[in-house]
């Protein structure tokens, strides 16, 4: 019963059918209609006597022929029949054209259709009043405060210029996350032009209707960048900018996942709407870790605002995100699902198009169902005479273009070049394919400057500024180039389909073109800095872009040494990650020299600069916590320098890949690269690297179990030193550390101390903070084993002391705490336990301060065990906890082995034994997987007392 019959003369069929119809059903209002739901073959008066009898009401399209139509002025007969003066409502008219009504109908309040530029007002008007008849109307919405504008910044979402249609359920899934409090982040999954950027803009429009319904702070940023190819994309310059719009006092001070954390906080200080779109070129594609976001600061705070959000976090992107798996009670991920054919033949009779309903809804699903494709069918449609569906199957099919990559928006996008043909529109398409984010007008001006670029420029190029402006009215028209933007007058947009399609087309049919312009751009880009040593991330934007265009002009070899090397890097200062910290940024410059990242170093570098990127690009991604992806090219680095013989290279980049094999738990690799280390530093006759080389060697043995051979390289490296540094008796900084882990193995805790304190002195002495840390966490570790000496045995060590220490296995781990209380030896423990505190504090807020995340879990992990020992078990828990966080993120293998083995002596403490259990048998899996055979010992202890 509660339809609406919709009740017009045919002369004016087309303006029912095409606006009022498809906007009607837009609001789900159900409709009764003659053309589609008269019953056939039943007399035209019987099909309106009934429709008039069954719809809850009837629209009336009061125009001079709707009032002089017979079958219309039946209608309205039936209609005052049934409700005479207008009490039940049953009649809507509408005035859509200025005639004079008779008396029966001029009593009625009509709503006023006579101004064009007040349809969509009215058009609201008469929804609600149906809605509210029908009593679907929402209660009443609460009145909410204005929010300051200097709580909004929305400026960075793109300019979709597309209607939202058949989007209901989405909307209210958003509305629902909102105001239910109870989802931390929200994604939408789908491939690019299905519409999640339209969602979620036209979603955020709604919001600032209602004042951002209670938001406090509104924030939202765009990654989106060129097509769906991966590429390698910084989020610094958003997490900078964040940090400092949220009010933090030092954006640049910390480690990436420090900043992560701090903006975490202060993003969930208020409730915050954070809207983040196009994340995907952050994701990582590799099968291993699909869909991990691959900047560490923007993955931590994803990873924090999943775990407690006071707001919401709503994003999109084309797969799913990694970081939100671990939280499925609060956090959501919705795969967008394409337009339904009535969806999308809605969105078509928006734009005139004309054909029956079935006509359309074909053609929509010839079209994939895809919303960019609809739309910009709709346009392509409404420049042909008549606009007829029937046109749509002209449009080539494009058979070597996949759905993923777009295949039917591109069959639009190729009818367009075809009827455009040679002219300025398809040059300004074919332009904007150089670029990978929004352009100003002066790069565009750069490019189409004399003299004329062939195959590029012939009719951009001299355009007066009208037909300039002409050019770029006509693509809008064709929905090919984004509305106009009022945050970034002076710049033009497209979606990156549309780019990443005009791009192939330049590429490969006119490569000399393509080069020539992007040589253009390099020029342009490099020139334009104030400073020819920028100090700011953001002044060194166009320096990025300069590297990018150069790079793509096939000037490999001048970007490097005249941008890269001289002005972003300047040269051995390593500026812009030593003084900047923007590992991301430098990352992201730097996949520009290879084809594809990590693999294959440009060809256009000499045979020096490609070892030097895959060295500079191993130790980006190392910093990034991205150590997978940095063992390939570290290992192409260090197999060119052997090829070259510089072996004192060579055996830098050996020793770092071993490191790197410790600790993603490729332990025998990492045996093995050690000792290639060795060799390579032997034949340089380098003094320093051949110290250096071997305590990696001994370092990798000792975590393989191997601790006898661990000790005989140690002792040849303390040796070297000897010689070269006499005034130092034993090693210290880092490789000082590692033999006292080795030592600390062995039982041998009062040489561990004299050692440690000299690792120490020399990092107060040189203000080191990796030196001072690493220093107070040997000393801390060994008072941590001195105590298990007083206790003679009953608790289980961190490390598997051997019997000759003279600590015994055998007991359960809480019985340390009871023999506390009762030993002679209780004032030297309590001494023991106060210095094993202090150190273990220091050393990881030391290691903190350093952002030395390689070193902290074993700082932690040492706390947890000395908070387990005197019962404070949830301090234990925590410690434990954030160790996991910071090895989950990092791919650290070992420090996961090490938290399982913890994990199962605390779980012990607390009498919890089948918890304890799962946790041993975890960590016994990996340490056989991973060649961490220094833990056997620990293991077999565990299992005996867990039997």
């Amino acid at each position: 019963m509660d339809k609406v019959f919709i009740s017009y003369s045919h002369k004016d069929r087309a303006w029912v059918k095409d606006w009022l119809l498809p906007r009607l059903e837009l609001h789900e209002i159900q409709t009764h209609i003659d053309y589609r739901d008269f019953e056939i073959g039943v007399p035209a008066l019987v099909n309106m006597e009934r429709a008039v009898e069954e719809c809850a009401k009837t629209l009336m399209v009061l125009t001079p022929n709707y009032v002089n139509s017979e079958f219309s002025q039946f209608e309205a007969i039936m209609l005052q029949t049934q409700d005479p003066i207008g009490l039940r409502k049953k009649m809507l008219p509408l005035m859509q054209t200025k005639c004079d009504l008779p008396k029966r109908l001029a009593m009625i309040t009509y709503a006023d259709f006579l101004d064009k530029n007040n349809h969509e007002t009215e058009l609201i008007r008469v929804v609600n009043q149906i809605k509210k008849d029908f009593g679907l109307l929402p209660p009443p919405k609460p009145d909410y405060p204005t929010l300051a504008e200097e709580n909004i910044y929305i400026e960075r979402l793109p300019e979709t210029g597309f209607t939202l249609f058949g989007r209901q359920k989405e909307l209210k899934i958003l509305d629902d996350a909102w105001q239910a409090s109870t989802t931390n982040v929200i994604s939408f999954v789908a491939f690019g032009g299905v519409g999640k950027s339209t969602l979620v803009k036209k979603w955020a429009e709604r919001l600032r209707w209602e004042n951002y319904r209670g938001a406090q702070k509104v924030f939202a940023w765009s990654f989106y960048s060129q097509g769906t190819n991966e590429r390698v994309t910084s989020a610094e310059q958003f997490i900078n900018y964040a940090l400092k719009w949220f009010g933090d006092a030092d954006p640049a001070a910390g480690s990436a996942w420090d900043k992560g954390q701090r903006l975490a906080n202060l993003v969930r200080r208020q409730k915050t709407l954070l809207l983040l779109d196009g994340l995907e070129p952050l994701q990582s594609a590799h099968e291993f870790e699909k869909g991990k976001i691959k900047d560490p600061a923007l993955s931590m705070l994803v990873q924090e605002l999943a775990r407690d959000n006071n707001g919401l976090c709503v994003i999109t992107t084309r797969q799913p995100v990694f970081e939100m798996a671990n939280h499925p009670e609060c956090c959501t991920q919705h795969d967008l699902e394409k337009l339904s054919p009535q969806a999308g033949a809605a969105l078509l009779r928006l734009q005139k198009v004309s054909g029956s309903d079935a006509q359309l809804e074909a053609a929509v699903q010839n079209f994939g169902n895809h919303a960019l494709a609809i739309n910009l069918l709709g346009a392509w449609l409404h420049d042909l005479p008549g606009h007829d569906i029937s046109s749509a199957q002209d449009i080539a099919n494009l058979p070597e273009v996949t759905e993923a990559d777009g295949k039917h928006p591109r069959r639009v996008m190729a009818a367009f070049a075809q009827r455009f043909g040679a002219s300025a529109e398809c040059d300004l398409l074919n332009v904007l394919g150089l670029f990978d984010r929004p352009v100003d007008l002066a790069a565009i001006a750069a490019v189409t400057k004399a003299p004329v670029i062939t195959n590029l420029t012939e009719f951009l190029s001299g355009q007066s500024d009208a037909a300039f402006r002409s050019t770029c009215d006509s693509l809008r028209r064709a929905k090919l180039l984004a509305p106009e933007s009022s945050h970034n007058p002076g710049t033009l947009d497209c979606h990156p389909l549309v780019r990443e399609h005009f791009a192939a087309q330049v590429q490969q049919a006119h490569p000399h073109a393509w080069r020539e312009a992007h040589s253009r751009l390099y020029d342009y880009y490099k020139n334009l800095p104030e400073k020819e040593l920028p100090d700011t991330l953001v002044e060194m934007e166009p320096l990025f872009a300069a590297v990018a265009h150069g790079c793509l002009a096939g000037k490999h070899q001048e970007a490097i040494e005249d941008v890269y090397f001289k002005r972003i890097s300047r040269e051995n200062d390593s500026f812009i990650v030593k003084k900047l910290g923007a590992f991301g940024s430098d990352l992201a410059a730097l996949s520009n020299f290879f084809d594809p990242p990590w693999r294959q170093p440009a060809a256009g570098l000499t045979d020096a600069d490609k070892a030097i990127v895959l060295s500079w690009a191993g130790f980006g991604l190392r910093s990034l916590g991205r150590l997978r992806e940095a063992a390939e090219p570290m290992q192409a680095g260090m197999e060119n320098l052997i090829q070259q013989k510089n072996w004192k290279q060579a055996a830098v980049a050996a020793g770092n890949l071993s490191e790197l094999f410790l600790t993603i738990g490729e332990v025998q690799q990492a045996v093995a690269a050690a000792h290639q280390s060795v060799d390579f530093a032997d034949r340089s006759g380098d003094g320093f690297q051949r110290e250096v080389a071997r305590t990696q060697a001994g370092d990798a043995l000792h975590q393989s179990g191997v601790l006898d051979e661990a000790e005989k390289f140690f002792r040849e490296a303390e040796a070297m030193q000897q010689q070269s540094q006499r005034s130092y008796r034993y090693l210290y900084s880092l490789q000082g550390f590692q033999f006292c882990d080795l030592l600390l193995s062995q039982g041998q805790v009062e040489e561990v101390l004299l050692r440690a304190e000299l690792i120490l002195n020399v990092g107060v002495k040189d203000r080191v903070l990796l030196e001072i840390g690493l220093g107070n966490l040997s000393i801390g570790r060994a008072y941590l084993q001195m105590i298990l000496r007083q206790a003679q045995g009953p608790e289980i060590s961190t490390e598997a002391e051997p019997a000759e220490a003279g600590l015994s296995f055998t007991d359960h781990p809480t019985s340390t705490l009871r023999y506390f209380g009762k030993t002679q030896h209780k004032q030297a423990q309590g001494s023991y336990i106060a210095k094993a505190t202090t150190h273990l504090n220091q050393a990881i807020a030391g290691l903190r301060e350093f952002s030395a995340q390689e070193f902290i879990p074993k700082g932690l992990f040492a706390r947890a065990a000395l908070h387990r020992m005197q019962g404070h078990f949830p301090a234990a828990w925590q410690d434990l906890h954030e160790a996991q966080e910071i090895a989950q993120r990092g791919e650290k293998g070992l420090h996961l082995a090490d938290f399982h083995l913890e994990a199962c002596r605390l779980c012990l403490a607390e009498g919890r034994k089948t918890e304890a259990q799962e946790h041993l048998s975890t960590a016994e899996k990996m340490v056989h997987k991973m060649g961490y055979l220094r833990r056997v010992p620990e293991i077999e202890v565990l299992l005996k007392m867990l039997v």
